[in-house]
């Protein structure tokens, strides 16, 4: 964990946090790449994923837990099943 990163409750397993990046409570993060000023919302579940600077995952948002969801929604998913989130992104709540 990089300075400035806030873990306000949540829980993150085998991950790298860049710089400014903010965990809410109940949020679970595991096996991911989180860039500058990354923002994870109450209860989002983040997994297997790599999420570009600024990017948003609002309360109770899942990424990298139904693949098929996350192609719906427009972000890009490996043929490993890594996900990816572009820069600035705001992950829509569905």
């Amino acid at each position: 964990m990089t300075p400035g990163c806030i873990i306000s409750g949540g829980e993150v397993d085998r991950t790298v946090l860049s710089p400014n990046v903010r965990v809410d409570k109940w949020a679970q993060v595991s096996d991911s790449v989180l860039m500058d000023n990354v923002s994870i919302g109450r209860d989002a579940v983040v997994r297997r994923a790599i999420l570009d600077k600024f990017v948003v995952i609002p309360d109770g948002v899942q990424i990298g837990v139904d693949h098929e969801h996350d192609r719906a929604r427009g972000l890009s998913v490996s043929e490993g099943g890594i996900v990816t989130v572009g820069k600035g992104v705001t992950v829509p709540r569905d």
